[in-house]
């Protein structure tokens, strides 16, 4: 009598009953593999959202703004101050800095479009003695405030 034994393909070989991966399952488990691989920057790009790299980027450019306003100040014969915008004579022409929509921009002799700083929510300019005060805050809310002051004093240099 024979026994009953159960067909198997020809390309799959049993030892000692045990079967192993065959090369179709080894092709699908190192494409998925490397497609898990392939998305790995992108989801960490998208984690971290470059938020620090962006922070960095306006730190910089915060620090460019304030040392160019520092300067114009210093170098300034009159100072007038509103709370939206800040007025200066630096040798002979009218330099003017005001908020533009979400930028602080500056101006001289009323022409021109020079961006200082971006992403600005809001911008106020504050008289103290011997200088200005700038307070910004930007679009994520964050708030940055430094003081530029003159040589000259108070009465000399016109600051109202």
């Amino acid at each position: 009598m024979r026994g009953y034994r159960k067909k198997q393909p020809r390309f799959v070989k049993t030892y000692k009953g045990e079967t192993g991966f065959i090369l179709a399952e080894m092709l699908v488990a190192l494409s998925l593999f490397l497609i898990i691989c392939a998305f790995f920057p992108l989801t960490v790009k998208l984690i971290t959202d470059g938020s620090s790299v962006s922070h960095s980027l306006r730190s910089l450019e915060w620090d460019v703004f304030i040392h160019q306003l520092k300067k114009e100040v210093r170098l300034a014969t009159t100072v007038r101050v509103s709370e939206q915008k800040l007025n200066l004579t630096v040798e002979g022409e009218n330099v003017q800095y005001e908020k533009y929509e979400n930028k602080i921009r500056r101006r001289v002799n009323g022409a021109g479009h020079e961006v200082c700083l971006q992403e600005v929510e809001k911008v106020e300019f504050e008289a103290i003695e011997s200088g200005v005060r700038i307070l910004v805050t930007d679009t994520s809310w964050y708030k940055r405030n430094a003081a530029a002051r003159s040589f000259l004093s108070l009465n000399e240099a016109g600051l109202k």
